[in-house]
């Protein structure tokens, strides 16, 4: 008797753990077959900043919308997700992709601001490869240029100037590598390079002293003495402004002083 009450349990636990999956299975089919209900559902785990759970709710989206009006809403729904989840490159690579498939959408110049955001989180610092300041240059050059009249150009012209000043400091550390190993030429074209981009007056004033110590290792003190005199006159907050002081009067008088030994880190 007990035996048998014992076969009548399993059997009742085995269906009803069927009943369940099948519940369960049939409700991922019916989720399936309503766009609207899972995208509501991506939007729920967006605003919980559950960004994994979105993605893959934003991609089953796009799975089964590929084809319809929904799917410009789960492309940047996905891309969105990506970069709100510090996935950079994935986000760039969907904003990309959406910039191709609708150029006509009203959000174009959003994506093409975000496409340029993902390029500008990418960027190393001054002393490492600037690949990607130069794209999120271009893509923010791009925007101002397609959507003159969008309300993302101020931010794009604001980020456009810290872009150069990056590549700017940038040229400075290469300026000082190639003076260091007495590569003059490409150091006086590294630094004008640095002095042009310069948005920060330190940076602007340290590339046009660098100028002018590269002018004076080419034996060029006419020069020389010109960068040291606008550094006086139109850099005197420089924090440095006295080396170029010191440089010009040694260049006045014939003085010549010690050369000071320093480091350069390696790239």
């Amino acid at each position: 008797m007990k035996r048998l009450a014992l076969i009548i349990l399993v059997i009742s636990l085995t269906s009803c753990t069927s009943l369940l999956s099948m519940l369960k299975e049939e409700k991922e089919n019916i989720t399936v077959k309503s766009p609207q209900t899972l995208f509501q559902s991506a939007q729920r785990a967006m605003a919980h900043k559950n960004y994994k759970e979105a993605e893959e709710k934003f991609k089953k989206l796009l799975e089964i919308s590929s084809q319809n009006r929904m799917a410009e809403t789960a492309r940047l729904g996905l891309a969105e997700a990506y970069y709100k989840n510090g996935d950079y490159e994935e986000a760039a690579a969907v904003y990309q992709d959406y910039l191709k498939l609708h150029p006509l959408s009203p959000n174009s110049d959003y994506v093409q601001f975000k496409l340029a955001m993902c390029y500008y989180k990418l960027m190393l610092p001054p002393y490492k490869d600037q690949t990607y300041t130069f794209k999120a240059l271009e893509a923010f050059k791009k925007l101002i240029r397609l959507y003159p009249r969008s309300p993302w150009v101020a931010r794009a012209r604001e980020k456009i100037a810290e872009c150069e000043e990056r590549l700017a400091q940038h040229d400075i550390y290469v300026g000082k590598y190639y003076y260091k190993i007495k590569k003059y030429k490409s150091a006086k074209m590294r630094f004008q390079w640095a002095f042009n981009k310069a948005s920060n007056p330190e940076t602007a004033a340290e590339a046009l002293y660098w100028l002018g110590k590269t002018y004076e290792a080419m034996g060029n003190k006419k020069k020389a003495m010109e960068c040291y005199s606008e550094i006086l006159k139109d850099f005197g907050m420089w924090e440095d402004v006295d080396k170029a002081e010191e440089a010009l009067t040694d260049l006045k008088t014939g003085r010549k002083h010690k050369k000071k030994l320093w480091i350069l880190p390696w790239f």
